[in-house]
């Protein structure tokens, strides 16, 4: 990938779990000094104090505070943590709805969780939350349709008609959804204006290893293609999304 060097400044993250890489000092250090904007996500708030101190002398890396859906019975009892380090970061993830579970119970205090966390990034204003909504798509659109900040959808997985009613939020795209051919079609359904992309690294490999950021470069020649565009362009055009999402 020679031409990373050339496009790293363009390249933004927003969903990349920056804490959970057995390397994060070393990758923090390749990406933060080339200007690469990170929204550092976390699962849990706990996770949150050593994201932000690891990203404390690096302007582009933005730590965000979580509470994933998957381990909703385990941190619910955490979601006033959560709301009590609201005040510290504009950035929110990973948070949403994740329907794989058919227990009721458990979908009932996601949605629970999930309504309070976005109540109360509306209170604070100009939020920006990374939102996991696998299987879920109709509920998390209308949990968000009075939301005030700024709802990014990561990795998403619902169907075309889905995205075409999802005129309010952004949609982050991974290496793992530009090598799917049901993806691919959602891609294609999605308005260029609102597409951001993500590693969601570790969780995302290529081969043996996780994705990182240098790893968008392979996003951004898709997104060209289908743009009919070069690379430089699809990246311009993806960090002037990013700046329009939030404001940076």
């Amino acid at each position: 990938m020679r031409i990373w060097p050339k496009i790293a400044a363009q390249v933004v993250d927003t969903h990349c779990h920056l804490n959970l890489y057995a390397d994060a000092q070393a990758q923090l250090a390749e990406f933060a000094t080339r200007g690469t904007e990170i929204i550092a996500v976390t699962t849990s708030p706990e996770q949150y104090a050593a994201t932000a101190a690891l990203a404390r002398n690096a302007p582009s890396v933005h730590p965000a505070v979580g509470l994933i859906p998957q381990e909703i019975r385990r941190l619910a009892s955490q979601l006033h943590h959560l709301l009590t380090l609201l005040p510290d970061t504009r950035f929110v993830g990973e948070i949403g709805l994740d329907y794989v579970t058919q227990d009721k119970t458990e979908r009932a205090l996601q949605r629970t969780v999930f309504a309070r966390i976005v109540e109360a990034c509306s209170a604070q204003g100009d939020r920006v939350l990374s939102i996991h909504s696998r299987r879920a798509t109709a509920d998390t659109l209308a949990m968000l349709r009075d939301f005030s900040g700024t709802a990014i959808l990561h990795w998403f997985s619902g169907s075309v008609r889905e995205v075409e009613a999802a005129d309010h939020v952004w949609f982050s795209i991974n290496t793992a959804m530009v090598r799917s051919r049901r993806a691919r079609s959602l891609i294609q359904a999605m308005n260029p204006d609102r597409i951001l992309t993500e590693t969601d690294g570790p969780f995302v490999t290529i081969g043996e290893r996780p994705t990182t950021p240098r790893d968008i470069q392979l996003v951004l020649e898709y997104l060209a293609r289908e743009w009919n565009c070069d690379l430089a362009e699809s990246a311009t055009r993806v960090r002037q999304n990013y700046r329009r999402a939030t404001g940076r």
